[in-house]
């Protein structure tokens, strides 16, 4: 009942107000004419009666709040002469509150909203809370100056003028208050009013929180009917794709052309299923199939009984996949090869059976045993040949191959027989790209019946070493038709060219690679190249202002330096339509395959001219060094040997080592660039940190100092906040500075750690400490876990790990919600410690997850709370104390971070270690 519940007792100075009322209001009926109090309030007793029940007629038919309650009020305003009245209800499940309101005729929109803002404040009040603030009331919002939870005071002539309110609270015996029903009186109540008002409340009361039962009652109801329906209507769906499943897979495998699908136990081989196709091959019934124990053996050739079984033995314990051929005799008595495979699967009780197919390959089997004949009498005629000869069907499966070609690939015979031509003779094209199988030259010679000849391809020998051959890929022809092909190939003496070529790239490679000084990396590769491709090399590179610098050029013959040198004094000039020149225009190979009758193409000075004569050369290849599609400068190959002169391969070699150089110069260029970057943004960082740490430190001081000095009083409220948002602007900037130092110093592998033994149960309990306030704040539940004992101590540096646990617990307060809770566990792994921040809040997307260690990365939603660096420090962090860090999360379940630190060796263990 209402007057069940005990609620705040109001302000002293409104409980003196109210006693004086009440005596003024005993006071009143003696001054009536001599009237008997007592005999007018049974006069006015006998109609509330009977308004009481005509409420309780009402609130028997109760068709819901919002129809029921606007009678009642209207009942009551029957009864008493009121002004306004209003409920406040709760809504379950939704914020705020409902209001249903009544008024008399006259009565203002201002003196309505006072009302609703009166009500909202004493409900506030009578729950202790601000539930009802009048910006929740139907979207109005209204003014008051009363402090939230208190009603607002007012001097006597303003209550005369706002009139007699009465609050009575909605509540069940001592449960919660779900609502209030204030009235106001256009005279004031006397102590009968009060007592109809109480029983008219308890009524309401009562129906509304019957009601409310009654609707959870038949919302659970209606919801476990549904469920019901939908688990009914899935069960329903699931047996009918079962069935339609069934169905099609027995159509599906009785139709298997020659071959059969069968189901047995593992142990016993007592068959479970099998196709009707079993029957039609072997002419045995399924029936006896089903009905004869271990079947398997009885139709099976003596023969081969052993190694089927070893088959079914090995698919058995190994649990993978087994094929074997072997022959089955048919109920009319002839011979079938089968081809059988099989599957190990468990059933629903766990019990492991076999599932198989069997083909039968008879025909495959006569055709080998006919081609076994003919490979005899072929193989002794071509083992004494030294080309290789490999023939195969019209398929392109490998049907014979010679001992030379054994020799010359690695394979042997009984490995490639069977097998596609595409897998034992895999052919490269002279640029280094691979041929695809379907433009396989053994294909193309089956489907065009044209020989396919060629000298520049390369086949890859069994252990990957390129072979250089002349091949003839020829048609065979029976009938008629075309039934298949025939290879033959021997190796050619530019395998050792082609060896000579990789050795090259290969060194190149791992000179361009061990320095990111492009003038010394140059330098190397021409020492390289001198050896493999020319006998003078020299260097153009463009600058970054355009300017063309010729490198120190190089020779591999020291009698030819002083060449070399003179080279090197001709430079790129304006006006020069050198063959330099013209590759850094065009950016296309040049190649001048002789040069000694006519230098004339090389260079344009007489100079020039005279020192490439004087020297013999023989050829030059000029080709440009192209990076990220720029030409930067070009490399100059010239052989002195007359008899030498470079070929299209030569230049192909010369192309992928300037690609190569290219690549190593413009890198170690992009190197320098960032390291004066890094310099620069060092030398800012170090700028910002001295410049702007001491005016911080200032700013911080005089906003610590003014907040002391403020008034503590409402007056001197408003300053104290504004020297508050100094103090946390100022600490945040700090905070900032600080970050960036920190990431700077990540990146640079200047981070400084001062790693000793500290407790693991220490350094969670003082990180929990650290961040309560912040927690509690947000009314999160922050608590530790530690396991294995809590004893065991990890070596780190103990400031860097208390940072990293305020990065991730901060991270966990700012997306947790309040209520929340957040958890901080410990417990020892093998010989490291792992940590873990877990919360409850929102979680993380998974496309997201992999990106929230990455710098100034920050979720859309929260990106103007942080910088975005806090993850990045405590992954550099952890990584510097020996650690890992990542996160676990699921969408709507919270996120957890773990990282690990390395566990510190008990006191001793070391010295013991070294005895």
């Amino acid at each position: 009942m209402s007057t069940g519940r005990r609620t705040k007792e109001p302000p002293r100075a409104h409980r003196e107000e109210a006693r004086s009322d009440d005596a003024r209001g005993e006071q009143e009926p003696a001054r009536r004419g001599g009237e008997d109090p007592a005999a007018g309030g049974l006069e006015r007793a006998y109609p509330r009666v009977l308004y009481l029940y005509e409420i309780s007629k009402q609130l028997t038919r109760f068709e819901g709040a919002e129809r029921t309650v606007p009678s009642i009020l209207a009942t009551l305003a029957r009864a008493l002469p009121l002004r306004t009245a209003l409920v406040l209800l709760e809504v379950p499940g939704r914020p705020g509150v409902k209001t249903i309101v009544w008024s008399a005729e006259g009565v203002g929109a201002d003196r309505l909203q006072a009302t609703r803002s009166h009500a909202a404040t004493s409900y506030a009040y009578l729950t202790g809370s601000e539930a009802a603030r009048p910006a929740d009331l139907d979207g109005e919002p209204t003014a008051t100056n009363a402090p939230s939870g208190q009603p607002a005071r007012a001097s006597r002539a303003e209550a005369e003028e706002r009139g007699c309110f009465l609050v009575l609270p909605l509540v069940i015996d001592r449960g919660p208050i779900f609502g209030v029903l204030q009235i106001e009186g256009a005279a004031r109540l006397e102590e009968p009013d009060l007592v109809f008002m109480n029983a008219a409340v308890n009524q309401l009361a009562i129906a509304l929180d019957r009601q409310a039962i009654i609707d959870a009652k038949q919302a659970a109801a209606e919801a476990a009917r549904a469920a019901a329906q939908r688990r009914q209507a899935e069960a329903d769906e699931q047996r009918a794709l079962a069935e339609a499943l069934r169905q099609r897979y027995e159509a599906l495998v009785d139709n298997l052309a020659r071959a059969f699908v069968w189901e047995a136990d593992a142990r016993t081989r007592q068959v479970l299923y099998v196709s009707a196709r079993a029957e039609e091959l072997l002419g045995y019934p399924r029936e006896r199939w089903l009905a004869e124990p271990d079947f398997w053996s009885r139709c099976a050739e003596p023969d081969d009984r052993g190694e089927l079984e070893q088959a079914l033995r090995r698919t058995l314990a190994a649990e993978r996949d087994q094929r074997c051929d072997h022959r089955c005799r048919t109920a009319d008595g002839r011979v079938l090869w089968l081809h059988t495979g099989m599957h190990l699967v468990k059933d629903s009780a766990g019990a492991p059976r076999l599932q198989g197919v069997s083909m039968d390959v008879t025909p495959a089997k006569e055709v080998e045993a006919r081609v076994r004949e003919q490979l005899e009498f072929t193989r002794a005629v071509t083992g004494s040949i030294g080309e290789g000869v490999i023939a195969m069907d019209r398929e392109g499966r490998i049907t014979f191959f010679n001992p030379a070609a054994e020799r010359l690939l690695g394979w042997t015979t009984e490995e490639v027989v069977g097998r596609r031509v595409q897998e034992v003779v895999q052919i490269r094209r002279a640029d280094g790209t691979s041929v695809p199988d379907e433009d396989h030259p053994a294909l193309r010679a089956i489907h065009t019946g044209e020989p396919v000849r060629s000298d520049e391809d390369v086949v890859s020998r069994r252990d990957r070493a390129p072979l250089h051959v002349s091949c003839t890929f020829a048609p065979l022809q029976r009938a008629g038709q075309i039934s298949g092909a025939v290879l033959v190939f021997r190796d050619i003496m530019e395998v050792k060219r082609g060896e000579q070529v990789q050795r090259l790239f290969a060194e190149v490679s791992a000179v361009l690679a061990s320095s990111l000084d492009y003038a010394e990396t140059v330098s190397s590769v021409a020492r390289l190249s001198v050896h493999a491709l020319a006998d003078l090399y020299f260097v153009d590179l463009v600058d970054e202002k355009g300017c063309v610098e010729r490198l120190a050029p190089m020779s591999a013959d020291p009698v030819r330096q002083r060449l070399a040198e003179q080279m090197g004094d001709f430079a790129q000039r304006p006006g020069w339509e050198t063959p330099q020149a013209r590759v850094l225009r065009t950016g296309e190979p040049l190649l001048i395959p002789g040069i000694t009758e006519s230098a004339g193409g090389a260079a344009d000075d007489p100079g020039h001219r005279g020192s490439l004569r004087a020297g013999g050369a023989g050829a030059v290849m000029v080709v440009p060094l192209v990076a990220r599609g720029r030409t930067i400068g070009t490399l100059t190959f010239v052989t002195t040997e007359p008899s030498r002169r470079y070929s299209a391969a030569d230049l192909v070699v010369a192309e992928e080592v300037a690609r190569r150089a290219a690549t190593a110069v413009e890198n170690a260029r992009l190197y320098q660039h960032a390291q004066r970057a890094i310099r620069t943004r060092d030398d800012f960082l170090a700028i910002v940190s001295h410049d702007l740490k001491n005016p911080l430190s200032a700013i911080l001081t005089a906003a610590a100092l003014l907040m002391r000095t403020l008034p503590a009083d409402e007056q001197g409220a408003p300053d104290r906040r504004k020297a508050e948002v100094i103090l946390l602007a100022a600490q945040r900037m700090l905070r900032i500075i600080g970050d960036l130092l920190d990431v700077a110093a990540i990146e640079s592998g200047r981070l400084s750690m001062e790693k000793r033994r500290h407790a693991a149960g220490a350094l969670v309990h003082d990180a929990i400490e650290m961040e309560r306030a912040l927690a509690t704040q947000k009314h999160l539940v922050l608590e530790g876990e530690i396991h294995g004992g809590g004893g065991f101590e990890v070596l780190c540096d103990r400031e860097r790990v208390l940072q990293v646990f305020a990065n991730l617990i901060g991270n966990a307060i700012k997306f947790t919600a309040e209520g929340g809770a957040i958890t901080v566990r410990a417990e020892p792994r093998g010989d490291e410690a792992l940590f873990a921040v877990a919360d409850t809040g929102a979680g993380i997307r998974a496309d997201e997850l992999p990106h929230i260690f990455d710098r100034f990365w920050q979720v859309a939603e929260t990106a103007r709370l942080g910088t975005g660096l806090g993850l990045t420090i405590a992954k550099g962090f952890v990584e510097a104390l020996g650690g890992r860090i990542w996160a676990e999360s699921q969408l709507g379940a919270g996120a957890t971070l773990f990282f690990t630190l390395p566990l510190a060796r008990p006191e001793g263990a070391a010295a013991g270690g070294s005895r």
